[in-house]
């Protein structure tokens, strides 16, 4: 149930404010604005959904996995069930360049899908006449969008901004593997043997690895373990810098928290200073792997799917993050360690939140038939969307009887069941998980009876869901919101030179290229040299003030 979407930049964004199609006020003639269109619908989750034919043009990337799009059984099924015949506008490599290219030949297609852009960027959108605002077409024709917004609040909130338009519509899967996403995981075998509890603290993390280092757990005599690693992408669930430092303060991709309502940009705070040194001292006393800030994935799987075993500890949303999946046991030997506390703080652990916002699904101005297009995309909302669209193959509702992750009677149920795909994993039956959008709630995900192989590593990730889940807090962190056109290109580049500067700042302290006490002075320096006092402006404005 992974996401697999197409995101955009500072680089397409500022290409986007070079076309001028039109404004807000000089929207492209013909266009149907807010207007729902001129054929006759169904009512509410009533199909078909036209009783004479309508065409759509959909606008999007060559779906992976499927043969071809057009002659695709689900695509033929789909189309005699809503009498809605799509036309498809098809992309293949670059991304970006056909984008600017729709953009340019004035002919934006009805519907663009599967490109996840942020809210500045669908304001930018809108304000240059290529999208609609959707909420009065989905108050009266969405049933399934509607019901989601009902169950689950916060999707609106997110896609909302903050005039109240809805420019687009998101991929809202909810994954329980997902939430929390930077864990840390523990090799068991490793702490029953030297009978170590699982620590709840950054100094008895620091105990843990120093038994794994020096106490021989693998039982070989050379000293060969490694106590901890991971995969080199700073400010990722895959990294060590977000599970560490969350010990200490809220710390997340982008460098800013919302705490008691103010903007703070915590990589230069106190907190933060003690967070690093606790790093640097793992780092030099070589409780982590040396090259944990520029390794691949390759790289820590071989370390951890290691003949003798040797890795103790690494980070990841679940542990095929860092391991193989399928070709050994070590998967499901490692266990989950909760948040940390450490001496300045209690523990934490920063949510995943939803879409942040970003839309894979929006109606352009070129849209003459807004309704059927909300009224096409609603049932992917549905259970029955889900199944036959997103799920992976042996995915059906459950019988009586099923118990789930949680122990429960089962709402799903997944199964071994053979693929439609030929040996290069092409298939022409239904489209690939991550061609629509759609919606399971995050409870269904663990409400869910699998008996696949996987089945022991999915128990394992719910005992971390678990465990985090009272640690979560969602918000704190800030990431992405809704602003003006003209603010958006500056923010993209803002945020864009800060990643790059916490990121070469941090690792230079913390491998020793840099003395955190003699040089923190030019690394807080630094931030205020390239920006900070206006990024920090922007994101006080736009993302904490304007949610009050």
């Amino acid at each position: 149930m992974k996401k697999s979407v197409i995101r955009f930049g500072a680089g397409l964004l500022a290409a986007m404010l070079l076309f001028t199609g039109c404004g807000m006020d000089g929207r492209k003639a013909g266009s149907s604005g807010n207007a729902e269109g001129t054929a006759k619908v169904s009512k509410p989750n009533e199909f078909p959904i036209v009783e004479e034919p309508v065409e759509l043009a959909i606008f999007t990337t060559k779906p992976t996995g499927v043969e071809d799009i057009t002659t695709n059984e689900f695509t033929k099924w789909y189309e005699e069930k809503t009498n809605v015949k799509i036309k498809w506008d098809l992309i293949s490599g670059d991304a970006r360049q056909a984008i600017n290219i729709k953009l340019a030949s004035d002919d934006y297609s009805d519907i663009f899908l599967g490109f996840s852009f942020a809210k500045s960027e669908q304001s930018t959108y809108y304000d240059q006449g290529v999208y609609i605002d959707m909420t009065d077409v989905v108050d009266k024709h969405g049933y399934y969008i509607k019901k989601m917004f009902e169950e689950n609040p916060s999707i609106e909130k997110e896609l909302r901004h903050t005039d109240n338009m809805l420019l687009g519509l998101s991929d809202e899967v909810g994954n329980f593997e997902g939430s929390a996403p930077h864990k840390m995981w523990l090799y068991k075998p490793w702490m029953d043997k030297l009978g170590l509890e699982v620590p709840t603290t950054t100094d008895e993390l620091y105990e843990v690895l120093k038994a794994f280092k020096e106490k021989d757990p693998n039982g070989n005599g050379k000293a060969d373990e490694i106590p901890l690693a991971a995969r080199g992408q700073f400010g990722s669930e895959i990294g060590l810098d977000i599970f560490l430092m969350n010990a200490f303060l809220p710390w997340g991709r982008y460098g800013f928290a919302n705490i008691d309502g103010k903007a703070v940009f915590t990589p230069i705070q106190e907190e933060a200073k003690e967070g690093i040194r606790y790093i640097k001292k793992l780092y030099e006393e070589g409780l982590i792997h040396t090259d944990s800030f520029v390794m691949d994935r390759s790289r820590v799987t071989a370390l951890a799917e290691n003949e003798v075993p040797i890795l103790g500890a690494a980070t990841g949303r679940w542990t095929t993050q860092f391991t193989a999946a399928g070709t050994s046991n070590r998967m499901n030997e490692y266990i989950p360690m909760p948040p940390l506390s450490s001496p300045v703080s209690k523990a934490r652990t920063t949510g995943a939140g939803g879409s942040g916002g970003c839309t894979t699904f929006s109606i352009t101005t070129d849209c003459e038939e807004p309704a059927v297009a909300v009224k096409w995309i609603d049932w992917f909302y549905s259970m029955d969307g889900y199944l036959a669209s997103k799920s992976t193959d042996g995915t059906r509702l459950a019988k009586e009887g099923e118990i789930a992750l949680d122990g429960t009677q089962a709402i799903l149920t997944v199964e071994p069941a053979e693929s439609g795909a030929t040996f290069d994993g092409i298939q022409n039956v239904r489209w690939s998980g991550n061609f629509i959008p759609g919606y399971l709630a995050e409870e269904v995900s663990f409400k869910t009876a699998d008996f696949t192989a996987d089945a022991e590593r999915k128990k394992t990730s719910y005992e971390a869901y678990q465990l985090y889940k009272p640690f979560e807090e969602r918000g704190v962190v800030i990431n992405d919101f809704p602003m003006p056109t003209e603010v958006g290109e500056e923010y993209l580049e803002f945020r864009t030179n800060f990643m790059s500067a916490i990121s070469s700042g941090v690792v230079g302290f913390i491998i020793g290229e840099k003395d955190i006490d003699k040089d923190w002075d030019a690394y807080v320096a630094n931030f205020e040299n390239i920006g900070l006092e206006r990024y920090t402006e922007i994101i006080q404005e736009y993302a904490i003030d304007a949610q009050k």
